[in-house]
């Protein structure tokens, strides 16, 4: 199996090199997070070493992306460190990260949690995927997975998730179709989840983001995307905003129920409206003054 370890310090990172070349692993490397995530991007590793301080990207950056980017299957992904207290762990740990090794590390303590590692990695392929509710594809199932990764994280950690429906109406054609995804793509950060959801819209998850950042997103997008008009036709765009935690939001489900009752909402009336959803329904009009609305 192939292992990818990125380290900015020569010496630990051959270090790291010789002790799972010898325990039997294909080891390619990397010397700051940027190459970790090209690396990772060409040769699709079955584990990840990351250092957490590099040049250009942390290693906890890259591992939120890596997670991030993995949609089918689990990667592991071991975070090392000089920083190895109780608040260090932690926060790698939040980052998706499945374990913590603090340095200078034991090889023989570092081989023995590789292999933990990449044993859970063989069970699960072997278990095969988890089951599909009725007419999802893959990429449907796969992205539920990922969602459901993320919420039990927020919920698991009390941190902030947002989910945002974002909806072109009116005579959509192809290109304006991929138009939107182009905007929406140049508005989210590498770590958010996007996928397509209608016949004209995308569904987005944004980890980490509190209800004052999910408004500067749906804005963003809102005013770029109101540029992506099929020729001759009237796109109107409308986005629906939910959020966790929520008195109302007790698991994914509920975060998409909202989102879709939020995204409902911001179409009524002709649409081309933001709604977040949080205790109540709050319609916003980017161009104008917001309005408040009943729940």
């Amino acid at each position: 199996m192939t292992v990818l370890v990125a380290d900015d310090t020569e010496s630990e990172l051959d270090c790291a090199r010789e002790t799972l070349e010898e325990a039997g692993y294909r080891v390619l490397t990397a010397r700051d997070g940027q190459q970790a995530l090209e690396q990772f991007g060409q040769h699709q590793p079955d584990l990840v070493m990351l250092d957490v301080v590099m040049p250009r990207l942390t290693g906890l950056e890259v591992c939120r992306i890596v997670k991030a980017q993995t949609r089918q299957g689990y990667v592991p992904v071991v975070l090392v460190s000089t920083r190895n207290t109780v608040n260090a762990r932690v926060e790698g740990l939040r980052c998706g990260a499945d374990d913590y090794l603090g340095k200078p590390y034991d090889p023989e303590e570092l081989r023995a949690r590789v292999e933990a590692l990449l044993r859970t990695r063989r069970s699960l392929e072997r278990s095969g995927p988890r089951p599909q509710a009725a007419g999802d594809t893959t990429e449907e199932a796969a992205f539920r997975g990922r969602m459901e990764e993320e919420f039990d994280r927020a919920e698991r950690y009390s941190e902030p998730l947002a989910c945002l429906r974002v909806d072109l109406e009116g005579e959509v054609d192809p290109a304006a179709t991929s138009d939107l995804r182009g905007v929406v793509e140049g508005c989210v950060r590498k770590i958010d989840l996007v996928f397509p959801a209608g016949p004209a819209g995308y569904l987005l998850l944004l980890p980490n983001t509190h209800f004052p950042g999910a408004l500067s997103v749906a804005e963003r997008i809102w005013r770029r995307a109101r540029q992506v008009r099929p020729e001759g036709g009237d796109g109107v765009v409308s986005i629906g905003v939910s959020f966790y935690p929520n008195r109302d939001t007790n698991s994914l489900s509920d975060l998409l129920e909202l989102v879709d009752a939020a995204l409902t909402r911001a179409r009524a009336g002709g649409g081309g409206k933001i709604c977040l959803f949080q205790h109540q329904g709050y319609l916003y009009v980017p161009e104008g003054d917001p309005s408040g609305a009943d729940g």
